[in-house]
């Protein structure tokens, strides 16, 4: 039995609703329980003590508004569809519902053709999640659960630009501040990245459950299990995962979406058919979402800027013939670079962690020459890629803009460790005890 609440502070609205409803039902044979509330207050504390399949939600209400009730009651009960109802149209106040968590938008005066033909969709949905909720996925990619949803996000991972695809999908685009996931997909580049160069075409897929997202990554079996170890070692904060013959699959905890209620009101002014001049009601506008604010930073000095961007430009170049042949003395121009590219930064607190990281590659690069010779074509590609996110920190911080002055650090630093681990593999197997112990569950 479907249990449906219509809140709205007007009694006409919330009668034709119900109506409507009914009609539909006696047609089709659906039984249904029907509670009204006349404001959003009122919704809140009804929705805390029934889980309603359905809710149709007015947005401009008295004590408490649709879209502050919907927000709310999406904080304790993610799985009741919030239908909003409103006479206000305009893609702002929609905006606002939909961000807050209701699923569709319906204009007053309500179209009853439009209406039932909604419900049939709304019926069905409902009917739909029922199933699929209780149901475990037999298909699960992922090694670690079936108790995931039906879909999947597939990448298909042939070269460097897909592994650019993976993570510019979770990383540049992120909404939420998920700072595991950023590990994880870090992570997975890297290890995307020693693939690649391995001539290994494999796939990383994605998919989630209620409370995680697992990423599992194909093939894996192909890399040498003492490069697998050094990479989690570089990344000590993922720990919850899995490898099990060509699978590895990493556990992420899902974050939710975060909301802050901005101090600025906008003003919504009643209909009303006198000519006198009435004050605006001053509505209080919740449940913003956070958004990233790109702001470009000047922190540096013009001659300090030139000489790094010079820097990285040869140094991009040099990278560049890595994946051919490499002579002692190019090898010894990378390291003069990035000893001034770290030289330069050092003198800016902002930039200091790069800073540090560029330096310490630059000595590891200069005491392990000739190691870094013998196996310059296996690094080419994680190589190029610090090369160009080098390239990438130059242009968003100090041109295109980044959401904020530490946007590239990760990175960077996550690729510096990873062309470290290959140059000391031999004394951090000393260091690291049984290599094996990577497959111990």
């Amino acid at each position: 039995m479907k249990k449906i609440l219509i809140v709205d502070d007007n009694q006409n609205n919330r009668i034709l609703i119900q109506s409507l409803v009914e009609s539909y039902c006696e047609d089709n044979n659906e039984t249904v329980v029907i509670n009204e509330a006349t404001n959003g207050e009122e919704a809140v504390a009804m929705a805390k003590q029934i889980h309603y399949s359905l809710i149709f939600m007015d947005i401009m209400m008295p004590v408490m508004d649709g879209v502050e009730a919907t927000f709310k009651i999406h904080a304790f009960d993610s799985k009741v569809m919030i239908v909003a109802v409103s006479a206000i149209d305009d893609w702002e106040h929609q905006r606002r519902i939909l961000t807050a968590g209701a699923e569709d938008y319906i204009s007053k005066p309500i179209n009853s053709d439009v209406f039932t033909n909604r419900l049939v969709n709304y019926f069905s949905l409902i009917q739909s999640r029922l199933h699929t909720r209780k149901k475990f996925n037999n298909d699960a990619a992922n090694i670690c659960s079936p108790d995931i949803f039906s879909r999947k996000l597939l990448f298909y991972i042939q070269n460097e630009d897909d592994i650019s695809e993976f993570w510019e999908y979770y990383l540049m685009n992120q909404e939420t501040g998920n700072e595991m996931l950023s590990a994880c997909v870090r992570t997975l580049y890297a290890l995307e990245t020693i693939s690649i160069k391995l001539g290994v075409k494999n796939q990383i897929i994605v998919e989630e459950s209620d409370q995680y997202i697992y990423m599992t990554m194909t093939e894996v079996g192909q890399i040498d299990a003492k490069i697998i170890k050094l990479i989690f070692l570089k990344n000590r904060d993922v720990k919850d995962y899995k490898i099990d013959g060509n699978k590895l699959t990493i556990r992420v905890a899902k974050v939710a979406k975060l909301f802050v209620e901005p101090k600025s009101q906008i003003s919504v002014t009643p209909p009303t058919v006198s000519t006198a001049v009435e004050k605006p009601l001053q509505k209080k506008v919740p449940y913003i979402p956070v958004t990233e604010i790109l702001n470009v930073y000047d922190y540096m000095d013009e001659d300090d800027l030139e000489e790094i961007e010079n820097s990285v430009g040869k140094l991009n170049s040099l990278m560049l013939m890595l994946s051919s042949s490499i002579e002692p003395d190019e090898v010894e121009e990378i390291s003069y670079h990035l000893s001034q590219i770290s030289k330069v930064t050092s003198n800016y607190n902002e930039s200091y962690a790069i800073s540090q990281s560029v330096a310490s590659l630059s000595a590891t690069i200069e005491r392990k020459k000739d190691l870094f010779i013998q196996i310059s074509k296996d690094m080419a590609s994680i190589c190029s890629a610090f090369g160009r996110d080098l390239s990438s920190w130059l242009r968003l911080i100090f041109v295109d803009g980044a959401p904020s002055v530490k946007y590239m650090d990760d990175t960077i630093i996550a690729n510096v460790q990873t062309i470290e681990s290959m140059l000391l593999m031999d004394e951090n197997t000393q260091d690291s005890g049984n290599l094996d112990d990577i497959f111990d569950f």
